[in-house]
């Protein structure tokens, strides 16, 4: 037995008999008999491709939580804390260290090992300030995205000047769920 969607189990559409699929495309005087085909299926090529365009997962960053969150089909997989923006509330401009919000999409995951950074404490540039790695996000502002930190433990804090951090091995837990295209929501 099979449903078709919006109808309950107990709505459910009865099979017809053979016998009344061969009552129906008999033949009728003066009626054009043309052979049933059925539906073509894509290439077997095309749907691997399809299915390679749609990424499997989907991240949630709640930002009020400092957690951050990997989806399959709306259900949590894996979660791990984060740092956010020093500053609540949404980004307005550069600068402001603020975390924005919405949702987004993966467009590069980066080597950062070899990147450094000055946060302007005095202590100048920090190399492997971001991680092993940079995943950027298209957010409407320039340099936002998950990455690892130098200061496990500013993690579960508002610190950063607008990204997501991670520690550095949770951060490369990560990466396996996470693509070019990949989904990904930050809320307060």
């Amino acid at each position: 037995m099979w449903y078709l969607d919006g109808l309950s189990k107990e709505q459910h559409v009865p099979q017809q008999t053979s016998q009344q699929q061969s009552a129906q495309t008999a033949e009728q005087p003066g009626q054009e008999v043309k052979p049933e085909t059925p539906a073509a299926e894509p290439p077997k090529e095309e749907q691997k491709q399809q299915e390679a365009v749609k990424p499997a997962y989907t991240i949630l960053i709640d930002k009020s939580e400092y957690k951050l969150y990997v989806l399959k089909d709306n259900e949590v997989i894996k979660q791990w804390g984060v740092a956010v923006g020093a500053k609540p509330g949404q980004k307005q401009r550069a600068g402001d260290m603020t975390t924005p919000t919405g949702n987004f999409e993966v467009d590069e995951i980066l080597d950062a090992s070899y990147w450094t950074h000055d946060f302007g404490d005095g202590k100048g540039e920090i190399k492997g300030a971001y991680g092993p790695n940079f995943i950027s996000l298209v957010t409407g502002w320039d340099g936002i995205g998950i990455h690892g930190t130098h200061a496990p433990e500013s993690i579960g804090t508002m610190v950063s000047e607008g990204c997501v951090r991670m520690r550095n091995g949770e951060l490369v837990e990560l990466l396996p769920y996470v693509e070019v295209g990949t989904k990904v929501t930050i809320r307060e």
